[in-house]
């Protein structure tokens, strides 16, 4: 049955409290935390703020992130400020993510669910509390979803550009969200076309755009990766050597100046069977997004919660009769793009590859929960299907 307003006030007010009570608890408790990158971040951040120099390192390709800390600086904050203003930017991502799955999912349930699952989900929020990409880059993609998502034309949907272009400023594979709205567009164009003629010129068109997208991975963003040599390591998981891979043959490495992209082709090439096997193991790895190295009791909690919103997710997505199918397939790219990334490099230790989009998961798994409780109570008032843009 419904909840009647009030209670769904209570709601929010109890996710407000909680999410108060555990942003103050890790700020208070952990204070700021440093790791990896964290330092050459702060370090071009400042040479922003006191001198406007970009420099023309490996941390160019994280740009956006730098000119946040910038900002920060400038205005006079230090590095307390920083984890603060990334805390308060998540509070309001949390806000973006409670109206878009209201929206999408007509009802109370999803969104209370899905936003006691973003602010209560430990392996999300901690990032908040660290000198690293991760906070502002799940938040900004929230934002941009929460533009699409109030999209009533295409028109409207080019608000999320600059949002967009942000995004892959502050991460090299930010560049997703470009082509995650690629899709979404191609999707309200496919489906208004009535000529299998003009839907077919429309699909190779299409082509183009991943072809683009990989050479600018390949001549841009992974010039300075090493991706091929994680594979002569055996590593599944990046910084842990508890858990590898052996090939039962030696491993042909291909020509140390071969672009990244020819390098991957040539390895596959020499190594199809022991990259597969990799590949295969890294593809359970990052969906699974249990680890050896994590407590009995975590990974029990990610089984027991992540593993059904996958299945309600999925059920959210198809259900194009409720669900507009060009938000579905942006969400799909995201996922499936970042997967696949993760497929042939590397896993992180941390499983933040997925965790910079489980925002989704939890918002489509939370939506395909409340539907099935209209079904189980026929007296829970299902909604109107959320508006699909229009073709221009």
């Amino acid at each position: 049955m419904p909840i009647p307003l009030p209670k769904e006030r209570h709601l929010q007010y109890g996710l407000a409290i909680l999410w108060l009570a555990l942003q103050s608890f890790f700020i208070f408790r952990y204070g700021v935390r440093v790791m990896g990158d964290s330092e050459a971040y702060v370090t071009y951040g400042r040479n922003i703020a006191e001198h406007f120099y970009f420099a023309d390192n490996y941390q160019l390709k994280y740009v956006g992130y730098p000119i946040f800390l910038a900002v920060i600086f400038k205005l006079g904050f230090g590095l307390k400020g920083v984890i603060i203003c990334q805390t308060l930017i998540s509070g309001l991502a949390a806000v973006a993510l409670y109206k878009t799955t209201h929206r999408l999912a007509g009802n109370y349930i999803a969104p209370v669910l899905a936003t006691l699952l973003f602010i209560g989900w430990y392996d999300l929020q901690f990032y908040n509390g660290f000198i690293l990409t991760e906070s502002l880059y799940i938040s900004s993609l929230i934002f941009a979803f929460h533009l699409l998502a109030k999209s009533r034309s295409i028109r409207q949907s080019v608000w999320v550009v600059p949002v967009l272009f942000y995004i892959a400023l502050i991460r090299p594979n930010g560049f997703i969200a470009f082509v995650a709205y690629f899709a979404y567009l191609f999707t309200i164009a496919f489906t208004s076309i009535r000529s299998t003629k003009y839907k077919t010129v429309l699909a190779l068109l299409v082509t183009l755009i991943p072809l683009a997208a990989i050479l600018v991975v390949d001549r841009y963003l992974l010039q300075q990766f090493t991706i091929v040599e994680t594979y002569q390591k055996g590593q599944l998981i990046f910084w842990y050597d508890g858990l590898l891979v052996h090939s039962d043959k030696p491993i042909v490495m291909p020509p140390a100046d071969a672009s990244p992209l020819a390098k991957m082709l040539l390895f596959i090439k020499e190594n199809t069977s022991y990259f597969l096997r990799m590949s295969l193991y890294r593809f359970l790895l990052f969906w699974g997004n249990v680890k050896p190295f994590y407590s009995v009791l975590h990974n029990a909690v990610i089984v027991l919660v992540l593993y059904p919103l996958y299945f309600f997710s999925v059920k959210a997505m198809v259900a194009t009769k409720r669900m507009p199918l060009p938000l579905s397939m942006f969400v799909a790219f995201l996922l499936l793009q970042q997967c696949f990334i993760t497929t042939v490099t590397s896993e992180d230790w941390n499983g933040r590859f997925l965790m910079s989009l489980i925002a989704f998961v939890f918002m489509y798994g939370s939506i395909g929960i409340s539907w099935q409780l209209e079904k189980w109570w026929p007296k829970y008032k299902p909604s109107a299907k959320a508006a699909v843009p229009a073709a221009p």
